[in-house]
């Protein structure tokens, strides 16, 4: 990376003139007209140095000019300094690209143990449009994680013993004879997913009208929680159906979950949990449920109180969002946990971290990170729905993607196969979420997402299938063979690529998926503008011919790289 080189060969210069290298930082240029790279430091060290701008740079131009031949550094006033990179040093990059593996990304020197928690469905439900961003942005900042060289768990922490499982049972021994869970006889009743998806929206929607059944569904969760036999048998049975179709929507969606643990995992943590909190004097009983306070001086909004356990003795999800920290840090013991959730759970997590600090669940240098996003939107700018209204499942809203994208391939090699039209369907679907800064909402267009041109998935999986077709007419380059970049739009796909490199860190930093999606899309770009300027199967000179393959491989090579880190599927041919 030609960045991190002319990074350190100017600190290592201002070293040498005895100026402070910590004010030395190399980045890409503001003007790619002027120059491909850029330090600004002399401003700063005008301040520390008392000299003028001007001079400081001047200096390290005239040091940097005498050291080395692989750029040439320029002065611009009022104390700008501009490299411009030779085309051999331009022509040894490419050659490091293609040596390279990890297509330039480094591993990290400091890897940390992370768990990423993400998914977060609640048992006896179809996932539906709502669980997509967590499970596609979750996915990709594990992926990035695992690449860069940490220790990651993906955690899907499944909503299994809450007050929806009460609702459920309750729900089923109105439509079942259940005696072969709680009377030891009779048949075992054959619950299907289908009697799972029809009863917890009914039951949901009676416990707001009907405070009998509302209290049958209650006193289940308590019974549930305890574990009394029938109740936990049948809760086994009504999660191994659920999860068998929860398994099958994700792996649709390319994502996949090192832990398939939930709220019930936690089980036997809570009530030590709780008591050790109420025998530290921290917790207190409030209206009759158990709270504690975790608001602070330096807040400037009022910051309500956790509430522990309800007045019923029930858990609630801080309490069992607490214990799974608990049996995280007894099990792993990890130096950082993400939570990727919806932005509208921000104050529950900041009451969970807080909690968790002030009782000492974690150590001091545990890192608890909210990752939040927005919702996704219809063409209406209004959350997502189906055409009659109602949320749509995750499994129909793939199917409705894939076709479109079936049709996009209906005139090409693949247009007989459903795992092509998935995959690229699925790939469409997660680069129009990801290329969105998570934080923001965004519209859900599935006639975009799907075209081959523009900013979207399909036109990345066009390009790598461009190179994919080109290398196998040319066969790959001949690295024995002298490569020697010559002209602007080379250096143009080259420097895509060194911003698509940066751009790895950027995205684990920041968490971040979008930098990845807009490095790739640029770097796309750039090289179908190079695609379309050189005719390179016909080209006569071999050495030129040579540095275009390379070249190409070499984007492939990324890109390729870069969409598995996303999560994206590819596909031979479009």
């Amino acid at each position: 990376m030609l960045i991190r080189t002319l990074n350190d060969d100017l600190k290592a210069i201002a070293r040498e003139l005895e100026f402070p290298e910590d004010k030395i930082s190399v980045t890409y240029s503001d003007r790619p007209d002027l120059c491909q790279f850029q330090c600004n430091g002399a401003f700063g060290l005008a301040k520390v140095l008392r000299r003028a701008p001007l001079q400081i740079a001047q200096a390290l131009a005239d040091k940097f000019a005498e050291k080395y031949t692989y750029a040439k550094a320029e002065v611009a006033p009022p104390g700008f300094l501009n490299f411009t990179v030779t085309d051999e040093a331009f022509s040894d990059l490419l050659k490091d690209f293609l040596n390279d593996p990890r297509c330039g990304v480094e591993k990290t020197d400091a890897p940390r143990k992370i768990v990423v928690d993400y998914g977060g469905p609640n048992i006896a439900k179809p996932l539906h449009v709502g669980h997509l961003r967590s499970a596609v942005i979750g996915e990709a900042l594990k992926r990035l994680c695992v690449f860069l060289g940490h220790d990651v768990t993906g955690d899907i922490h499944l909503g299994d013993w809450g007050t929806q499982m009460g609702l459920v049972i309750a729900g089923l021994a109105e439509r079942f004879d259940l005696s072969y869970y709680f009377g030891g006889e009779g048949k075992k009743p054959e619950i299907t997913l289908n009697d799972l998806n029809e009863i917890y929206p009914m039951a949901s929607a009676r416990s707001k009208e009907d405070e009998e059944f509302r209290k049958k569904a209650q006193d289940a969760t308590y019974r549930l929680q305890n574990h009394e036999k029938g109740y936990y048998q049948l809760w086994q049975d009504v999660c191994a159906t659920s999860i068998a179709d929860i398994k099958k929507d994700y792996a649709s969606l390319n994502v996949e979950f090192d832990l398939w643990n939930g709220e019930s995992t936690c089980d036997k943590y809570v009530n030590p949990m709780i008591d050790s909190f109420i025998e530290k004097g921290l917790a207190y009983e409030s209206e009759g449920a158990l709270v504690m306070d975790v608001a602070e001086e330096t807040d400037e909004k009022p910051m309500p109180p956790i509430i522990l356990r309800k007045s019923n003795g029930a858990q609630i999800y801080a309490s069992t969002d607490l214990a799974t920290i608990v049996e995280r840090m007894e099990t792993i013991d990890p130096d950082e946990m993400w939570y990727v959730v919806d932005a509208r759970q921000g104050l529950h997590f900041e009451q969970v971290f807080r909690c968790a600090r002030k009782t000492g669940l974690v150590k001091e240098n545990t890192l608890m990170m909210h990752v939040p996003f927005g919702t996704v939107n219809g063409t209406d700018g209004k959350p997502f729905k189906t055409r009659e209204g109602g949320t749509m499942k995750l499994k129909d809203l793939i199917a409705l993607i894939s076709d479109a994208a079936g049709k996009q391939l209906s005139e090409g090699a693949l247009a007989q196969d459903p795992d092509a039209a998935r995959k690229v369907g699925c790939s469409a679907l997660k680069f129009g979420d990801l290329v969105c800064n998570r934080n923001k909402n965004y519209v859900f267009d599935i006639d975009k997402f799907v075209q081959f041109d523009g900013k979207t998935g399909s036109y990345l999986l066009y390009t790598l299938v461009r190179i994919n077709s080109l290398l196998a007419k040319a066969g790959q380059p001949d690295l024995g063979a002298e490569i020697k970049v010559a002209d602007k739009e080379e250096r143009d796909v080259l420097m895509k690529m060194q911003l698509l490199v940066t751009a790895y860190g950027q995205a684990f930093e920041e968490k971040l998926p979008s930098f990845l999606c807009e490095g790739a899309y640029d770097l796309a770009n750039a090289f179908n503008v190079f695609y379309g300027t050189h005719k390179i199967m016909s080209e006569a000179d071999p050495v030129r011919k040579n540095t275009w393959i390379a070249l190409s491989a070499a984007v492939g090579n990324l890109l390729k790289q870069t969409l598995d880190v996303l999560g994206m599927e590819t596909v031979p041919a479009m």
